[in-house]
C-alpha cells in the first residue's frame, strides 16, 4: 500500500511539474522561414523571468535588431532573419521595411499578414495607426497588399479562385473577415476550395 501511495505521489509531481513546463511562455528569433514552420525560436527568452529582450530599433529606421539576454547583447541585421515572437505569443516577420514588421494573422494556402500603417486623418490631427491587411503567396516570397487585384495577379491561372471572389466577396473589407466554422480567414478558404 504504501508502494502504491509512493508510486502516485510521484505521479502527481511529474505530471504538474510537466504542467507547469508547459505553461512556460518563450520569445525569440526565427533565423529563416524554415525555422518558423518548426517552431524552432533562436536567442529564445523565458517570458515569465523577464531576463530578456528584444530591441526592435524603430527609431532612426535601424535595420538592425538588439537581443538582449542576461548581461549578453546580439545585434541582427533585419534582412538576414525572418522574424520573431515575442512575450505575448505573436509571430512576426521582417519585409524590406526598417521601421516596422508585419505580423503573421495565419499560414494556410497563403500567409496572411497585418499591420500598422501611420495615417494622417482628414482633419489633420494627429497620425494614427491603423491596422492594413496583406498576404504572401509562400513564407518567403513578397508580401502584397491584400485586395483582390492583387490576389487575382499572384494566382494568374486560379480561374476558380478568381470566379469565388468575383461572386462571394463584395467588397476588399470581405477579404479580411473571419470564417468562424472552418477556423481561418475567408479569403484561405476560398483559395483552398
Amino acid at each position: 500500500m504504501k508502494k502504491l501511495l509512493l508510486f502516485l505521489l510521484i505521479l502527481v509531481m511529474k505530471f504538474s511539474f510537466a504542467q507547469k513546463q508547459d505553461s512556460i511562455s518563450y520569445s525569440g528569433i526565427y533565423i529563416d522561414a524554415q525555422d518558423f514552420k518548426a517552431g524552432k525560436l533562436s536567442y529564445s527568452m523565458n517570458c515569465d523571468l523577464s531576463s530578456g529582450k528584444i530591441k526592435l530599433n524603430h527609431f532612426l529606421c535601424k535595420g538592425y535588431i538588439d537581443v538582449v539576454n542576461g548581461n549578453k547583447k546580439v545585434q541582427l541585421n533585419k534582412d538576414s532573419i525572418f522574424g520573431y515572437k515575442d512575450c505575448k505569443q505573436k509571430d512576426f516577420r521582417f519585409y524590406k521595411e526598417c521601421d516596422h514588421e508585419y505580423q503573421i494573422e495565419e499560414n494556410k494556402t497563403m500567409v496572411i499578414y497585418i499591420a500598422d500603417v501611420p495615417v494622417t486623418p482628414s482633419n489633420g490631427k494627429a497620425i494614427q495607426l491603423v491596422p492594413h491587411y496583406y498576404f504572401s503567396v509562400t513564407l518567403d516570397s513578397e508580401i502584397i497588399p491584400l485586395t483582390i487585384k492583387n490576389l487575382k495577379k499572384a494566382f494568374p491561372d486560379n480561374r476558380k479562385f478568381h470566379d469565388k471572389l468575383d461572386t462571394e466577396i463584395s467588397s476588399e473589407k470581405d477579404l479580411v473577415s473571419y470564417d468562424e466554422v472552418h477556423k481561418m480567414y475567408k479569403v484561405n478558404y476560398l483559395i483552398g476550395k
